[in-house]
């Protein structure tokens, strides 16, 4: 647990000292909000219509970025090979996984301020309650396939194409679990297996994939 702890505090550090990461996920959130406010109308009914939808979108389109930087320090610095042969690959993948998941999470936040400021959105707590529980199934997919294309600078146009699908369950369940009126906890209950499914898949391929 104490190791980590440490991969995750690592990789805090390096965001907050100026990897490009989250410093492009920010810009991307607040224009994508601004430009949704200019291209559906003024209409207070349909920005508050599809605020959920568009939220989830813009966490889902701003995973594929954050991927490319699961393993992107310790590639240029030349360390991923020595890393992943003196760390457990479950004391790797938790420590990534704590680290992206609050990079999501921080996104869907962020989004869903810009949301309630900008498009006059409300937020319930059952989809605060969806933020935490998609924002982790969805940092699982991205660390997995971020770890995948590790190093191969060509296939990393791949990455929407492997995330984008893999996230539909957080796009649609947390999308419905925050839009007013409708039952929320069939789709909460969706994001707790969407959790659970990415998680065991996750700690059954991450040695594999640190291998190759």
């Amino acid at each position: 647990m104490a190791h980590a702890v440490a991969v995750a505090r690592r990789e805090v550090a390096l965001e907050a000292a100026g990897r490009d990461g989250f410093a492009v996920v920010a810009p991307l959130v607040l224009a994508a909000m601004v430009l949704a406010g200019v291209g559906f109308g003024s209409r207070p009914e349909v920005l508050r219509t599809v605020a959920p939808g568009l939220v989830w979108l813009v966490v889902l389109f701003t995973a594929a970025p954050l991927s490319r930087g699961v393993v992107a320090a310790e590639e240029d610095e030349g360390c991923w090979d020595l890393l992943r042969s003196v760390v457990a690959p479950g004391t790797l993948l938790a420590g990534k996984l704590a680290a992206m998941w609050l990079w999501l999470l921080s996104t869907w936040a962020l989004a869903a301020l810009l949301a309630t400021v900008l498009l006059e959105a409300s937020l319930p707590v059952a989809g605060m309650a969806a933020g935490a529980l998609g924002s982790f199934g969805l940092a699982g997919v991205t660390v997995v396939f971020g770890t995948v294309l590790a190093g191969a600078q060509r296939r990393a146009a791949l990455l929407p194409v492997l995330v984008l699908p893999a996230g539909l369950p957080a796009l649609l369940a947390g999308t419905q679990a925050a839009t007013p009126d409708v039952e929320a906890l069939p789709w909460l209950a969706l994001l707790v297996a969407y959790d659970l499914v990415t998680l065991a898949v996750a700690w059954a391929v991450y040695p594999t994939l640190l291998e190759e």
